[in-house]
């Protein structure tokens, strides 16, 4: 135990490419290390430890359970007390048995934490220290114990059972994830979900969370890993995120596989990805690491950025404004993120930094620029595209010198020289997740219903087909243009839409009398406990949102905007063939057509949750961020792949809203036949 009362003192690094590094003694010691002093320019032989500050109360051990302060311990540093986390502590009484005699970088020991300066230059450096690391140790902390949980070495048996996946350089993470489809294929035993959820478990871990461990994995050269006292291969890791990561992607394992809060794995195969190019000497921007990193997590929100920095080709950045970008603890989180954006859209990355931007309210909760990405956050709705690469062109593969985009001398405004407009919004639905989880969709009836939509005009099964890739933004699977199979799934999904629209109002409005004024009586509830139609159960919170929602979710109100839907698309749609025949499958308890519902459904929630419908004033038709509204304006900057919605302010400047899908404007048809130079600009602020 540590008995001393002398708190350990920093002394100031000896030369610019020095660090510090702890030294594990060779017996075991009861937490007593010497921190030494050795220069880069040296090529010292040491490992870096990569952990988790931090850990959740159900990762902690059973002897620091519920240890919720900022240290649990203390260690013996040069004779003198130093504070250390619960996790670092275990981990270091877990290197004294198996890294002896070692020398060891830990960045909360090896770093003077208080000297913002010293903290600032550590991290600049960080990308060398890692690179320069003989092995990369990682510690997961230890086993998480408790009922029905498995062992660590019950998950390395299962991950041993899993086909190995030949690590191969590649320009695209396709050919990993379809090699590793193909052997899961071809395993010898059967697919045990509850073994693929345990897998799934072990990767919530904390460690497989942090922002940092993109650097740490992505420049080591040797990696091993450890949980407790047992050791992990790390190519036993490596296939079993891959498989798992792939096999999310199929619909058997889909839901209850997200539902277990592993939507990280997403990423985790691009990491695998970045390393094996880093290690091929390419390095891929920071653009792309940075839209790749969005969920990660890390202590201090400026360290999103910093984090990767070290493995970023910096060429990318360029900004007139800013004459250099690195890690500097001195500026706050705000200054850090715009700087950053300005960088990036001033140097190869430009207008591509629009489409990071989340949705927000306004007043924004971050005091930045409206065209600046709040990173601390995850982009929500994501990005239109596929593993980090637009599909579209609405501006054109490239706009001309003149019209690329420029940050104002105090890097508070971005002025966009050129935009076309296509019209102002003037009708908006429900978000996705209104319309599947509140059942409230008549916004979306009545608009899909105006007359003035040049779709409805033309009532034609390929009317119709425009209608659907419009709502999914044309990407589904992955894929674009989306499957046309998903065609008869969206036909089916409307249907459903319809009958739940109705079925909902009518339970609600059996409990409301004030949603029929003027004597008027709902129709009976359609008798739905326990049927597959009732796939999203109608609960005590639904019935009570519904009470209480506003007069355009009253039944008269859903019935008129289901009428008006039906007339325009019927035909189109076989919506009334559809309706006929679903009512007989329901009173059958026949899921069959639910089913067929599921593929579209996916695809739009992941698409539209965050997302709402629009139409303009023009007839066109589009999905964008949920904060878009009414008068807002839709337009399309030269260069740029997709259409952005922007809100007029005060003094004739516009704030972002967020990326557009318009309906024939996402190929350069809006620019066709305009002189760029002649388009009014922007100024967003």
């Amino acid at each position: 135990m540590i008995t001393m009362s002398t708190q350990f003192c920093y002394q100031a690094l000896s030369t610019t490419t020095s660090i510090r590094l702890l030294q594990i003694p060779k017996f075991v010691s009861t937490l007593q290390y010497d921190l030494i002093e050795v220069d880069l320019e040296n090529s010292p032989v040491y490992d870096a430890l990569s952990y988790t500050w931090h850990l959740p109360v159900e990762e902690q051990s059973s002897a620091t359970s519920g240890v919720i302060s900022e240290f649990g311990g203390s260690i013996n540093c040069n004779g003198m007390k130093l504070d250390v986390t619960t996790n670092l502590r275990d981990g270091l009484l877990r290197l004294e048995q198996f890294r002896q005699e070692t020398l060891i970088w830990i960045d909360a020991i090896c770093i003077n934490q208080q000297d913002l300066a010293e903290r600032s230059a550590q991290v600049n450096m960080m990308g060398r220290i890692f690179r320069s690391a003989r092995t990369v140790v990682v510690w997961l902390g230890e086993p998480q114990s408790g009922r029905n949980v498995l062992t660590v070495e019950d998950t390395i048996r299962f991950m041993e059972q899993l086909p190995c996946i030949k690590e191969q350089q590649s320009e695209s993470i396709s050919d990993y994830e379809n090699a590793t489809l193909a052997a899961l294929r071809e395993m010898p035993f059967a697919l045990n979900l509850s073994d693929w959820l345990d897998l799934g478990l072990f990767f919530c871990r904390s460690w497989f969370q942090r922002c940092w461990i993109i650097q740490e994995i992505v420049l080591a050269s040797t990696i091993e890993v450890y949980c407790g006292h047992t050791r992990i291969p790390w190519g036993l890791l490596q296939n079993a995120v891959r498989c798992l990561a792939v096999l999310r992607r199929q619909n058997s394992f889909s839901r209850t596989l997200r539902d277990q809060r592993i939507t990280i794995l997403n990423s985790i195969p691009m990491v695998l990805l970045a390393r094996e190019h880093c290690r091929s000497g390419k390095l891929w921007r920071l653009e792309t690491h940075l839209a790749l990193s969005r969920t990660y997590q890390v202590t201090d929100q400026r360290d999103k950025i910093f984090a990767l920095l070290g493995i970023s080709d910096k060429s990318s950045l360029a900004s007139s404004v800013i004459s250099k970008f690195d890690a500097d603890y001195t500026k706050s989180i705000e200054q850090v993120y715009t700087e950053c954006a300005a960088h990036l859209v001033e140097g190869q990355a430009g207008y591509s930094v629009l489409s990071m931007v989340e949705a927000r309210s306004y007043p924004a909760p971050r005091p930045i620029p409206s065209w600046v990405p709040d990173f601390s956050v995850p982009p929500n709705p994501p990005p239109l595209a596929i593993r980090g690469q637009c599909p579209f062109s609405a501006g054109g593969s490239t706009g001309p010198l003149s019209t690329q985009p420029t940050v104002s001398p105090n890097g508070k405004e971005l002025y966009l020289p050129a935009a076309a407009r296509l019209g102002r919004i003037s009708h908006t639905s429900e978000t996705g997740e209104e319309i599947c989880s509140l059942e409230r969709m008549t916004h979306l009836f009545y608009l899909l219903a105006d007359p003035g939509l040049r779709l409805a005009k033309r009532r034609t099964p390929a009317a119709a087909e425009a209608l659907w890739r419009a709502l999914i933004a044309n990407l589904a699977d992955e894929q674009h243009p989306a499957p046309a199979s998903l065609g008869t799934s969206f036909a089916q999904w409307v249907t459903y839409l319809i009958m739940r629209a109705l079925d909902t109002a009518s339970h609600a409005s059996a409990h409301a009398a004030d949603h029929f004024p003027d004597g008027e009586s709902p129709p009976k509830p359609t008798p739905t406990v326990n049927s597959p139609m009732r796939d999203l159960i109608l609960s005590d919170v639904h019935i009570t949102a519904l009470r209480s929602a506003p007069r355009e979710y009253r039944y008269s109100n859903v019935r008129a905007a289901v009428d008006d839907f039906i007339t325009v698309w019927d035909g189109a749609i076989p919506l009334q063939e559809l309706l006929d025949a679903t009512k007989v499958a329901v009173a059958a308890g026949d899921r069959a057509r639910l089913d067929v519902t599921h593929k579209f459904v996916g695809t739009f929630l992941r698409m539209c949750s965050a997302r709402r419908v629009f139409s303009t004033e023009q007839g066109d038709l589009g999905i964008a961020h949920q904060g878009a509204r009414v008068g807002d304006e839709v337009v399309v900057v030269p260069g740029t792949a997709v259409p952005f919605v922007v809100r007029e302010v005060e003094g004739g400047a516009y704030v972002l809203i967020g990326e557009a899908f318009v309906h024939g404007s996402m190929d350069g048809e809006a620019l066709e036949g305009k002189d760029l130079l002649a388009l009014e600009g922007l100024r967003l602020v």
